[in-house]
C-alpha cells in the first residue's frame, strides 16, 4: 500500500519507564479511539479503510509536541499531566500533518514485563502475553498490543472490560509457557503480524487472555 492508513498512538517522552503500564495505557487509548470515532459519520470511511489492515504507529512526543497533541481530536488513556497515550483515529500517512511528521518512532528503552503477574494485582484485567522468541523495540511492541486490545474489545463477552477502560497487564513468559497459551481457554485474541517491519510474516507478537 503506497499510502497506508495508521492509527497514530502518541506517548509522551518520559511518561514511562517500564513496558507493562505503557502496554496497558496503549491498548486502553487505542479502543478507546475505535469506540469514540469508529461509528462518527466525520471518520467512517477512514475506519473501513483501515480495518482491513489496521496498522498502528507509536510515537514519541517532546514536552511541546505533547501539549500540541492534547489539542488534536483523539482518545486519551491516563493522566495528560503524566503517563498517557494518545489515539488519533487513522488518516492516510501523507495526511498525518507537520506536528505528527515532527515526531520520533516511540524506541526508548523500557523496563520489561515481568514472567508471572503480581500476587497482589487481583484486578479483572486482560493479560497481554508477549512472544519470546518475537524480539521487537518498545514502539513495535506496545502496537502489537494494542493490536490485542483493540482485537479483544471487539468480543460480545468483553464488552464490560472495554466500557471499564480495559485495564490490563503486559507478561514475557518463558517460549514453553507462550507455546501452551495458544490452547488456552481464555484466550480471546493473537496477534500475527504482516512482516512489514522488524519480523518475518507470519509472526505471533501477542497472545492476549481474558480476566
Amino acid at each position: 500500500m503506497a499510502d497506508p492508513l495508521r492509527m497514530y498512538l502518541v506517548i509522551r517522552r518520559g511518561a514511562f519507564d517500564a513496558l507493562s503500564p505503557a502496554g496497558e495505557l496503549t491498548g486502553a487509548a487505542a479502543v478507546a479511539c475505535v469506540r469514540r470515532f469508529g461509528r462518527d459519520p466525520g471518520w467512517a470511511d477512514a475506519f473501513a479503510a483501515w480495518r482491513t489492515r489496521p496498522g498502528k504507529v507509536c510515537l514519541r512526543a517532546r514536552g511541546g509536541q505533547w501539549e500540541q497533541a492534547l489539542e488534536q481530536d483523539g482518545a486519551l488513556a491516563g493522566d495528560p499531566a503524566g503517563a498517557a497515550v494518545l489515539a488519533l483515529p487513522p488518516r492516510p500517512r501523507s495526511q498525518r500533518g507537520p506536528l505528527l511528521e515532527r515526531m520520533q518512532a516511540m524506541s526508548s528503552t523500557l523496563a520489561p514485563a515481568p514472567a508471572a503477574p503480581d500476587p497482589a494485582d487481583d484486578r479483572d484485567a486482560l493479560t497481554y502475553a508477549l512472544n519470546p522468541d518475537a524480539p521487537m523495540s518498545s514502539g513495535k511492541t506496545l502496537a502489537q498490543i494494542a493490536h490485542a486490545a483493540v482485537m479483544a474489545a471487539e468480543r460480545r463477552d468483553l464488552r464490560g472490560w472495554a466500557a471499564e477502560g480495559c485495564p490490563g497487564r503486559v507478561l514475557a513468559p518463558d517460549a514453553e509457557r507462550f507455546r501452551t497459551l495458544a490452547r488456552d481457554r481464555r484466550l480471546v485474541a493473537e496477534v500475527v503480524d504482516a512482516g512489514l517491519t522488524e519480523l518475518p510474516p507470519g509472526t505471533v507478537t501477542v497472545r492476549a487472555l481474558a480476566p
